[in-house]
């Protein structure tokens, strides 16, 4: 469930990505317009995969509205600030795991490299790997990606925990000091709108997985409700999802 929220953010490398110079949130205004900043304080899943019980992922606040931790029940994260500004995360959670494009609950792919972006800066091509147990890649696919003319409903939130900060303040001219590969995924792969249907293919075109969300929004254009359809070879999954805000 964590991998819902707090991304793959996922792995890349920048061959040309138009939008990494720009100011995140003025990426994500300049494509959403004036909209609402909504602050999700709870997700919860449940699926139609016999014996998977319902997952919660619960985001609690400060008085300053700063995200002070993100739990599943199992395990957390916590944050802290120092001048309003994110010092530092501890925990067992993994907070780089904003909604995972590529996959639902079920499995997930490794993000090698976004291909191409749309007009706004979402990634709408990936290449994708899948690995064996020794950590050799044995498979890889391209993911095409489509969204819905809707705001990414976890920015404010992201936001509010001072990730978006920490993302803009990389530097992704690759000849200098390296940055934390996992901060440069997410940044690379963060989009701006709400994805709609991932289609995953492999070398051949074949068609592997299709994923399709349909969403009920609210009157701010967030998403209260989503069913995501998962399907495969091996069979049709249904998951949905529930979104509580503040």
């Amino acid at each position: 469930m964590k991998n819902k929220f707090l991304t793959a953010l996922a792995v890349l490398s920048c061959i040309a990505f138009t939008s990494c110079s720009d100011d995140s949130s003025d990426s994500f205004d300049n494509a959403n317009g004036d909209v609402a900043k909504k602050y999700i304080t709870k997700i919860t899943t449940t699926t139609s995969e016999q014996g998977v019980e319902p997952a919660t992922l619960t985001v609690n606040y400060d008085a300053a509205g700063k995200v002070s931790s993100v739990t599943d029940g199992e395990e957390t994260s916590y944050f802290a600030y120092e001048s309003g500004s994110l010092k530092n995360i501890s925990g067992d959670g993994d907070v780089l795991n904003i909604p995972n494009l590529l996959s639902t609950p079920q499995d997930a792919y490794e993000v090698g490299d976004v291909l191409n972006y749309d007009s706004k800066g979402n990634p709408v091509k990936v290449r994708i790997y899948e690995r064996d147990w020794d950590g050799n890649i044995y498979e890889q696919y391209t993911g095409e990606i489509t969204y819905e003319d809707k705001p990414n409903p976890y920015f404010y939130t992201l936001q509010a925990a001072g990730i978006i900060d920490v993302l803009d303040n990389l530097d992704l001219n690759f000849s200098l000091t390296p940055q934390s590969e996992e901060l440069i995924k997410a940044k690379l792969l963060l989009p701006v709108s709400n994805p709609k249907k991932v289609v995953i293919k492999d070398e051949n075109g074949n068609v592997k997985k299709t994923i399709v969300n349909d969403y009920v929004y609210g009157a701010d254009n967030y998403p209260v409700s989503a069913t995501a359809t998962e399907t495969s070879e091996y069979g049709t999954w249904i998951y949905t999802t529930t979104y509580t805000y503040k």
